[in-house]
């Protein structure tokens, strides 16, 4: 896509049963079994399986499923395909199907149901990545999308997901907090979404008290059914968070969450870097990179240290192999190779 992707998207359906549904936090697997049309439910299964960790079996559900007639089903499950890819090893199927759904968005008139999924998903694959050159949204964000109720949570933690990495802290906080205020049912995959989102936007901030506060809320929606892929795919950008909550309270999905995140972010950073021609740095390990983060967002070694559970001495060590291996003499020149 030469131009900048324009954003405003009205979707007359909503593809999704787990990452928009309503559901009780513990009950996501009934809300599968709920599901009467068969490949809905299989799709219901894909997505359940991608966020509780079990990638492999959500890539092989999302791969038979992209083979389905229905369109709605099989571009639903071409963005899941992609996205599980991410913790698995064939992470050039990631720009395969990145492109084969850019090819399906020009196949279609601009006012079909299915170019509008299209546009949507392109959005959020392109967010992900962080691949801002090929998007833009309509100037009064998500409340220009015409969406079915069920997606106007994700929609607004696509839209302040984007405002954050682009800078826009301010905005992007009050527009989730106002979002899960608002939300009239639980919807719990949207709300851990906008709930890390606001995390990171008061981390960014150093507000470590209202971070943590929504870090925890996040995770009081997650842990009953053991979702813990939002926690893998914001891992480095919560740098610090994770290890201050749960490390110890939660030390077994905490040693998963660190499993799954080491092979996310070594796909992650190849299908970045392919994408936008950046050089977001594969050549740190999960600690360095930890480390990294928060230095170049500004973070003294003290708080770093606290942060993350390690000593001072520790940090500094961390820092010196981390300048070495990127061939960089300050903090300053980190932005350029961590998110």
């Amino acid at each position: 896509m030469s131009d900048a992707q324009n954003n405003n998207i009205a979707l007359s359906f909503d593809p999704f049963i787990i990452t928009t549904g309503v559901f009780e936090p513990g009950t996501a697997a009934a809300r599968c079994e709920h599901e009467t049309d068969e490949n809905r439910k299989r799709l219901a299964e894909a997505e359940l399986n991608y966020y509780t960790g079990n990638t492999s079996a959500a890539n092989a559900a999302f791969r038979a499923l992209t083979q389905r007639d229905n369109y709605e089903v099989s571009i639903a499950a071409a963005l899941g395909n992609a996205i599980s890819s991410l913790s698995g090893e064939n992470v050039f199927e990631i720009i395969k199907l990145y492109n084969s759904i850019k090819t399906l968005d020009v196949l279609f008139p601009s006012d079909s149901d299915i170019k509008k999924m299209t546009d949507a998903v392109m959005l959020y694959f392109n967010i992900l990545l962080h691949n801002f050159n090929e998007i833009r949204f309509p100037p009064t964000g998500p409340d220009a999308f015409n969406l079915p109720d069920s997606l106007k949570p994700f929609a607004f933690y696509v839209y302040t997901r984007y405002l954050i990495e682009t800078g826009d802290i301010g905005r992007a906080v009050g527009m989730a907090e106002g979002a899960l205020i608002f939300m009239n049912k639980p919807r719990p995959i949207s709300e851990i979404y906008l709930s890390l989102t606001i995390c990171r936007g008061y981390m960014l901030r150093k507000l470590w008290d209202k971070a943590e506060f929504y870090f925890r809320y996040a995770w009081a929606k997650a842990a009953p059914d053991g979702l813990i892929m939002p926690f893998v795919e914001y891992r480095g950008m919560l740098s610090g968070m994770l290890e201050k909550c749960i490390r110890y309270e939660e030390s077994a999905q905490y040693k998963r969450i660190l499993e799954l995140s080491n092979r996310f972010h070594s796909s992650w950073v190849t299908v970045h870097n392919e994408l936008t021609g950046e050089k977001i740095s594969d050549a740190l390990t999960a600690i360095e990179f930890n480390v990294a983060s928060l230095a170049s967002k500004g973070c003294s070694n003290n708080e770093i240290s606290d942060l993350l559970g390690i000593t001072v001495n520790s940090v500094r060590a961390h820092l010196r192999n981390i300048f070495n291996k990127l061939g960089i003499d300050s903090r300053k020149e980190l932005n350029k190779f961590v998110i």
